[in-house]
């Protein structure tokens, strides 16, 4: 096996890791209180994930971009933005998705924009308390909420609570664009093909 065709490999190998090796919605803790009315910091400007890069990592005092409440039902009620620091979002870049046992499980997708932020962390608000999910580097674009088990009753016991609202942070950095990922795989390709011109 000749030396380019091992390089070229293993460019198109890396290029796979780097378009699938980032991961989505690590769940962090479930936190008791309102997350941007006191519990991360208030008035809503000044709302962050808490500086503790041992428990929130990359996230670690990251502003929060954008909330959107819901009602009971699972409809879209109210949208609020961190316009001071986001002034490129208007909140048509998100779009969710709820899960098949109600508003508690679902979804979220986001399609940024130029210039618009990488998302960090989210949280996902049901009942008292809510849920606080990292997203790694903030090259993922999409990710699954669950609210709070603590809610409803019966036979089954305890179940999600409906959402209440979903919060999305940032550190304040620019989404990374999946063009990026493209080219690298492009690279990679690009090594395969000389490989073989080699070759022949």
């Amino acid at each position: 096996m000749r030396l380019g065709t091992v390089v070229a490999g293993g460019l198109v190998g890396a290029a796979m890791l780097a378009i699938g090796g980032a991961k989505a919605d690590t769940f962090v803790s479930t936190i008791g209180g309102n997350d941007c009315a006191g519990t991360f910091g208030s008035p809503f400007s000044a709302c962050a994930i808490p500086n503790d890069p041992l428990i929130y990592d990359a996230a670690a005092g990251s502003p929060i971009i954008i909330k959107f409440d819901f009602n009971d039902a699972g409809v879209l009620t109210t949208t609020t933005i961190n316009s001071t620091l986001f002034p490129t979002i208007d909140g048509s870049e998100f779009a969710f998705a709820f899960g098949s046992g109600g508003s508690g499980t679902g979804t979220w997708t986001y399609t940024p924009g130029p210039g618009d932020p990488s998302i960090l962390a989210y949280v996902a608000k049901g009942g008292p308390n809510f849920n606080v999910f990292l997203n790694d580097d903030g090259s993922v674009n999409s990710g699954d909420w669950s609210t709070p088990v603590e809610c409803g009753g019966g036979p089954s016991g305890p179940g999600p609570c409906g959402l209440s609202h979903l919060s999305f942070y940032d550190s304040g950095g620019t989404a990374i664009p999946e063009p990026a990922s493209l080219a690298l795989l492009g690279m990679g390709l690009l090594g395969l093909g000389f490989a073989a011109r080699r070759r022949a």
